[in-house]
């Protein structure tokens, strides 16, 4: 055994930095304002400067002059002016440091210290962890997490002047200007959708919401198929209800059009053999990352997604679904609404910390059934408000034709509606889609397109074409 690991060792801190940085703010106003925002009382190391801060926030807050004066009144009513020292101590303090001028050196020393802290105590909770034998995967996790969360924790925006937002627009409006795809986000093949939303930009959470077995996991097969496929994305897609055979089935029956009757009972006829292996090396060639979990929490998530676009990228994530999905925050009531808060809460931050959008599937409630109009509403999401609060869009496949569509008697697919109930950033909007049940694939009323870039052959409505170039290809696929 190494004899240096018996020596007991103190954590990071540096006293001396902590009385400079308290003499900073009882002579600057300038220093307050600044460093309060950003510093907490546990931030330092003695309990007697935790408590001399605590009260200089209170004052601070309570709009009170810090002074020793003031501060002082504080801690005599909470009964801790002897624990810190004394008035004696306070007023030295302030007589520590000759100017303020270096109250930011103290700052960063405070909370590097502190930082540094933090780190050894996360670590040490996980060497436990590793002591007790606990499941190595949720070990790992927890570490990733306790770094993570302190890593979350030092980053704090400020106030910033408007110039810098104001440059940055005018930037993009530039880009836009020369090309107008400058600020396109991930299509995912649905032509009128993709036009309302401009593509899925990075940071959204979007939700895609409906009663059970109306066809969530099949729209979001749709999105992930098409983004991989035409787009060339790499897409990470967690199911919590099926299993990697079933998604794979769905996949295929999505991109080669094999009835799903047949890829479950097996077929003997060639063509449609040649169709399969022609769909598995398409699928194969794929950037679609699937994990079949079934008790993914959002750090897990996070934690898995980190790996795959350090290693291989990451444009997309769809998760299925929000109701299976549990909090790393259990409450004690067993308060489901404030857990699927928190979900909500941390996979918008996913979002935005991974730069992708996340398609988190969700189920409603049975209040739409109950109304003569079967459209679905925001108030119909289950479970909790934050669903709708968090997302920048939600859309609700609802079971019944849009009001300008006829049903076609000898259409065998079915129509249906998908409702965009919130865009934050963009209209809403109701599109006509259809439903094929063999395929197990939705698409746009009047857009039955099966299309890939990695294959010669299109498919559009139900005819085989073979462009002899991407341009002809582009062409079958223009927009209006």
């Amino acid at each position: 055994m190494d004899e240096n690991t018996s020596i007991p060792r103190i954590k990071p801190n540096s006293l001396e930095a902590e009385q400079s940085l308290l003499g900073c703010l009882f002579i600057s106003t300038d220093a307050c304002s600044d460093i309060f925002p950003m510093l907490k009382a546990s931030d330092f190391y003695s309990i007697a400067h935790q408590k001399i801060y605590q009260a200089m926030l209170d004052n601070y807050y309570n709009n009170t002059a810090i002074d020793y004066i003031t501060v002082s009144k504080v801690l005599t009513d909470k009964g801790e002016l002897e624990e810190v020292g004394g008035l004696s101590y306070l007023t030295d303090l302030t007589n520590f440091v000759p100017s303020a001028a270096n109250y930011k050196s103290y700052y960063d020393i405070v909370h590097g210290d502190s930082v540094l802290r933090q780190i050894i105590d996360a670590c040490q909770e996980v060497i436990n962890m590793a002591f007790q034998r606990k499941d190595a995967g949720e070990v790992l996790a927890a570490a990733e997490k306790a770094i993570f969360d302190i890593g979350q924790a030092r980053r704090k925006g400020d106030l910033e002047h408007i110039r810098k937002g104001v440059n940055e627009a005018l930037d993009l409006m530039e880009k836009i200007s020369i090309d107008p795809n400058a600020n396109n986000g991930i299509r995912v093949g649905f032509p009128t959708l993709d036009k309302l939303t401009n593509g899925f930009k990075p940071g959204e959470l979007i939700i895609i919401a409906a009663r059970p077995g109306i066809g969530k996991t099949t729209l979001a097969v749709n999105f992930a198929v098409n983004s991989a496929l035409k787009s060339g994305k790499t897409v990470a897609m967690f199911d919590l209800e099926m299993s990697m055979l079933q998604v794979a089935q769905r996949f295929i029956c999505s991109t080669g059009r094999v009835p799903m009757d047949l890829v479950k009972a097996g077929t003997k006829d060639n063509n449609t053999w040649s169709t399969l292996i022609e769909t598995k090396k398409i699928l194969e060639n794929a950037n679609i990352f699937i994990d079949d979990s079934t008790d993914v929490m959002p750090a897990d998530m996070l934690s898995k997604c980190r790996k795959l676009k350090a290693k291989y990228g990451l444009d997309m994530v769809v998760i299925d679904y929000l109701q299976l999905m549990q909090s790393e925050k259990q409450t004690k009531d067993g308060n489901r609404n404030q857990e699927v808060a928190d979900i909500t809460r941390k996979l918008k931050l996913a979002a935005r910390e991974l730069g992708v959008p996340i398609i988190l599937l969700s189920q409603l409630n049975r209040e739409s059934e109950k109304r003569t109009s079967k459209i679905p509403q925001l108030s119909d999401l289950r479970e909790s408000g934050s669903i709708e609060q968090d997302a920048d869009i939600v859309m609700f496949i609802a079971d019944m034709p849009a009001d300008d569509v006829q049903p076609d008697s000898n259409d065998d697919a079915k129509d249906y509606t998908l409702v965009i109930a919130k865009h934050r950033n963009g209209e809403q909007g109701k599109i006509p889609i259809k439903f094929k049940g063999e395929f197990t694939q939705f698409y746009e009323t009047g857009r039955d397109v099966l299309y890939t870039k990695n294959t010669s052959k299109v498919q559009k409505n139900n005819t085989v074409l073979t462009p002899t170039a991407d341009s002809e290809i582009d062409e079958i696929f223009r927009e209006d």
